[in-house]
């Protein structure tokens, strides 16, 4: 009896055994989900596949038997494929709640990169047999089938592939059509990390539990995308914070993907060296450990607070000092609508046109006259405020704002005028200034072609085969510099929010007017 009086029991010990069973319970229920989800979209894709070809088929009524034998064929080797690689994603799917136990993400990529490359394969050496055996629509079926293999791929492992497939989709030099219109559809969310991990990770970076940090912390993230999520909370003084944590690992799982990618793209190459795919890796290489650096992001952040500070109508939302990290960043809290929330912003008495007025008008003084630039404005990065009817622009994320040179700029702003006017020689100068070399001879047509590349142009609906419009380009002109790629990644993101906002605006104007400021 006295040993029992002398013991002491936690009355709080029950209830945290508790949520830390709730927590495994719920990773388990959405491990479970999303290995469901991707067999049930293996279903999908095997039924969506196999009446398009029976369609296919029999539209063309009179075709070759041996042409039919052979789209048949095609099929039997994609179905076998698709679902050997849906089992090896269940299964990578599931391991997430096991930390440490095998991945097979490296197998997933290469079952999907050997039922692309076969699938190419078999195609061309029918044709080359007879030019009947192979048509049009067997090459369109394949680009099909294989542009949804690459998303569902990226949307079920995530990670580098989502940004991977996000940036491929804007390089229809590299892709046929069918690739670049599917990957659009990627979006950069993936389902939350549980809170338990996350409060590990906090407690971590900054040596302290949360509880000695924030007065509250919410556990629901206000947004996650495949590097890190953010939470609300709210500091001991009262202030309202957003707090992005890093994903623990994330950073050794980028660097297995990219790894992964680079080997299958490079024995692409050496097997049809016709198709160039490692431009996809090279980008992320160098825009990723921008993207990880929270320090540098802080750093970034500061840089471009300072070069707009003169502006009453823009809002960057500054660092909460002694609180970040590399992995770790805590930052004011703004909240407003999402820039493309037309409705929303009408009902709050702004006018969209003024909004896409000020988007212009900050982004072209960014990139010509303070030389630094927020290069990351998809919509879930910008924010509208209304103070009295007048929109203020909130800008979030700022993983890849960076500086830019003042010759980088120069050679920015010497182009857009040489396009205004259509000089061809000022293009091909302006374009080896900022860093891509342009052969002599080059026509007119190739040197827009490539700009429009840089600026999220249209593709030329004649290219039929994997990479055939980069081979023209390919003669006369360079691999495009990874900065030069994400600028004009900001540039067609803004464009197409600009186009939702108010299509008939001119924005050569705008940026005219920074260009001819002294």
């Amino acid at each position: 009896m006295g040993e029992n009086e002398n013991m002491s029991i936690d009355p709080n010990h029950g209830l945290r055994l508790y949520r830390l069973w709730l927590e495994a319970s719920r990773s388990w229920s959405d491990v479970t989900r999303g290995s469901q989800k991707v067999l049930t979209r293996t279903v999908q894709r095997s039924v969506e596949e196999t009446r398009a070809v029976l369609d296919a088929t029999y539209a063309a009524g009179g075709a070759p038997y041996l042409a039919s034998h052979g789209r048949l064929a095609d099929l039997s080797r994609a179905q076998w494929f698709l679902w050997t690689g849906a089992g090896l994603t269940a299964a990578e799917v599931s391991g997430r709640a096991f930390p440490g136990a095998y991945s097979p993400r490296t197998l997933v990529l290469g079952t999907v990169a050997a039922d692309l490359y076969l699938g190419y394969v078999a195609l061309r050496e029918r044709s080359r047999l007879s030019s009947g055996l192979v048509t049009d629509q067997d090459r369109e079926l394949q680009h099909r089938r294989g542009a949804a293999r690459v998303l569902d791929a990226a949307e079920a492992l995530g990670g580098v592939l989502i940004k991977a497939g996000q940036f491929a989709s804007t390089r229809p030099d590299l892709l046929p059509s069918a690739y670049t219109e599917t990957l659009t559809s990627l979006q950069d969310r993936v389902p939350p990390y549980p809170p338990a991990t996350i409060r590990e990770v906090v407690t971590r970076e900054l040596g302290h539990p949360t509880g000695d940090i924030f007065s509250s912390f919410d556990p629901e993230p206000v947004a996650a995308a495949s590097i890190a999520q953010v939470h609300r909370a709210r500091l001991r003084d009262g202030t309202e914070v957003a707090v992005k944590v890093q994903y623990p690992g994330i950073s050794g799982l980028i660097e297995a993907d990219l790894d992964a990618l680079e080997t299958i793209f490079d024995a692409v190459a050496r097997l049809e060296p016709d198709v160039r795919l490692r431009p996809i890796s090279d980008y992320l290489r160098w825009t990723l450990p921008l993207e990880l650096d929270f320090i540098r992001e802080a750093e970034a952040i500061g840089a471009l607070r300072e070069a707009l500070a003169d502006r009453e109508d823009v809002i960057v939302p500054g660092v909460i000092k002694g609180l970040t990290t590399e992995r770790l960043l805590v930052m004011e809290f703004v909240d407003g609508l999402k820039v493309t929330d037309v409705e929303g912003l009408k009902r709050t008495g702004v006018k969209p046109r003024e909004v896409a007025v000020l988007l212009n008008d900050v982004y072209a003084e960014q990139l010509f006259a303070r030389s630094v630039l927020h290069a990351d404005p998809h919509p879930g990065n910008l924010l509208v405020r209304s103070e009295g009817g007048r929109p203020r622009l909130v800008l979030l994320d700022h993983g890849l704002t960076l500086g830019l040179d003042a010759g980088f700029v120069s050679a920015l702003g010497r182009l857009v005028r040489a396009l205004e006017d259509g000089d061809l020689a000022e293009i091909s100068a302006s374009l080896g200034e900022a860093g891509l070399p342009v052969g002599e001879g080059t026509d007119f047509e190739s040197l827009l072609a490539v700009v429009g590349v840089m600026l999220g142009g249209e593709r030329r609906e004649s290219d039929s085969a994997p990479g055939g419009f980069g081979l023209g380009l390919g003669a006369s002109v360079g691999d495009i510099p990874p900065k030069l790629l994400l600028i004009g990644r900001a540039i067609g993101l803004l464009d197409g929010i600009t186009r939702q906002l108010d299509p008939d605006l001119d924005v050569l104007e705008i940026v005219g007017r920074h260009l001819r400021a002294p």
